[in-house]
């Protein structure tokens, strides 16, 4: 019995192998796999998008109130440098806070919550019957998150001590913004409030939040884009101030925000 061998030349057998890759290639394209990856790929690409361009539209829509809540801002901290009686003032806070420790961050910042579901219910007439229950769940959400803030606070001043003067700002106010931010304080708020849409039902929940990137994508990152509009300059006069002081004047620029923000864009 003869067999016949064919030997092909170098060159040859490249060319077969290219052929071979290319086969494959267009085989794993044309596969129902691949092409629901790919659609898959471009509707989160899509959903990303459209999510950072709803933030900062948003954030262009309230660009005035921001304007004035820095000048606020910075006139309050021109203010405590150079007028006397405002820095004590500040400091008797400042001391009433050492002596309560962490009630005090839970107390204030909860009460911040109320005000703010106050005055949405000054501008919303259909939120007065839920005003308790909401006011009440805002109080539970900030507190807890004011607890958390004020303990980051004196982490970030732990962490960055050994920089210079000049180089703890912007670290603070990146590990602020696009850690803690991102990461923690972002999300919490989200998915709590989340909950309290789905009426605290946990299949309704999972249903709303899973899969977790795409809750993220749709549902945090809007937010996260609109609050860096505001958040990044404030944190920036926030970290030039007296450690002391940070948590203090950051829960005033908050209480300034809600003010501006319902009072000057009520109509849009």
């Amino acid at each position: 019995m003869f067999t016949t061998t064919t030997v092909f030349g170098k060159d040859e057998v490249t060319d077969i192998r290219m052929r071979r890759q290319l086969r494959l290639r267009n085989h794993l394209l044309a596969s129902p796999y691949w092409s629901s990856t790919r659609h898959v790929a471009a509707a989160f690409q899509h959903a990303l998008w459209a999510s950072v361009m709803k933030g900062a539209q948003a954030a262009s829509q309230v660009a005035v109130p921001i304007v004035i809540v820095q000048v606020a801002m910075v006139s309050l901290v021109l203010s405590y440098f150079t007028i006397e009686p405002v820095r004590e003032v500040f400091q008797q806070i400042v001391q009433f806070k050492l002596q309560v420790g962490p009630l005090f961050a839970f107390l204030s910042m909860g009460t911040i919550a109320i005000i703010a579901e106050g005055i949405r219910v000054v501008g919303d007439a259909g939120r007065r019957a839920s005003f308790f229950s909401n006011a009440g769940f805002g109080f539970l959400v900030f507190g807890f998150l004011g607890v958390g803030t004020d303990f980051f606070y004196m982490l970030q001043n732990a962490i960055w001590a050994p920089l210079p003067d000049a180089m703890q700002v912007p670290a603070k106010v990146i590990t602020d913004q696009f850690v803690w931010t991102v990461f923690i304080a972002s999300p919490y708020q989200t998915l709590l409030y989340t909950l309290q849409d789905c009426r605290f039902s946990l299949e309704r929940f999972l249903a709303r939040t899973t899969p977790f990137r795409e809750f993220y994508v749709r549902e945090v990152l809007a937010v996260l884009v609109t609050n860096w509009a505001y958040w990044i300059p404030t944190t920036l006069i926030l970290y030039c101030l007296p450690s002391s002081l940070q948590f203090v004047i950051c829960q005033l620029a908050i209480v300034i925000c809600i003010f501006l923000l319902t009072t000057l864009t009520k109509k849009s």
